[in-house]
């Protein structure tokens, strides 16, 4: 027997929707407003983000060493922001290496560009992209590096998926966050942070990664860091 052409037609529309995964629900919305703003001032941000004051700025060398970044790498800085660790990461793959630097801002990496240009570092390449994607090629990269930004993943789930596909068999991410401990983490974090180290550990688990080492710098105290690799 024949079905009607608007019966079939139905029922595949029914299989496409079981094999098609909803839409992932934000883990914290409004998040990320401050840097989704087209009129963002990067200067502002340059104050807070390269000053002494804040310990990754601070231990910058010492976190560039724990990601063992060698020369012909292909890396990415995920939210990279006002480039700080795109150019520290330029220098160290070398005239044959690359740097992405992703960013849901263009105003962030229209800065990146400007100043790579005034450094003369020709092997940076901007990339802008939504917040559930990282938007690079698959396999494309030897080392994946998030700063202070994994926190800020609107979309965790299925942003990881995008990186864990982006990154080559045997590459490495670098995971920098704050430490979020009740009744020892500051109000700020524990009210912009939301959740502490082993959810994070977890869903960076969950997404096909295997946990390599927690790396303990000297001077890094408000934040941790955690390396993990793909197969």
């Amino acid at each position: 027997m024949k079905l009607p052409l608007l019966l079939l037609s139905a029922l595949a529309l029914l299989v496409v929707a079981k094999e098609s995964p909803a839409p992932e629900t934000s883990v914290k919305p409004g998040i990320n407003e401050n840097f989704l703003d087209p009129d963002l001032k990067v200067d502002e941000w340059l104050q807070k983000f390269e000053v002494e004051s804040r310990e990754v700025f601070e231990r910058r060398k010492e976190i560039l060493a724990a990601c063992d970044v060698k020369p012909g790498m292909s890396v990415a800085d995920i939210g990279a922001g006002t480039g700080l660790y795109t150019r520290m990461f330029a220098e160290a793959v070398g005239d044959k290496g690359w740097v992405y630097a992703v960013e849901i801002n263009g105003r962030f990496l229209e800065h990146i560009q400007a100043r790579a240009k005034q450094e003369a570092q020709a092997n940076i390449t901007s990339v802008l992209c939504p917040q559930d994607s990282v938007s690079l090629p698959p396999e494309s990269i030897d080392r994946a590096f998030i700063c202070d930004v994994y926190h800020h993943f609107e979309y965790p789930k299925s942003t990881m998926a995008s990186l864990v596909k982006a990154m080559k068999p045997g590459a490495i991410l670098t995971v920098v966050d704050f430490e979020r401990i009740k009744g020892v983490s500051s109000d700020w974090i524990m009210g912009h942070v939301r959740a502490g180290k082993e959810v994070f550990r977890k869903e960076i688990e969950d997404s096909g990664l295997t946990l390599v080492e927690e790396v303990k710098i000297e001077g890094v105290k408000e934040n941790y860091v955690l390396k993990f690799k793909k197969g």
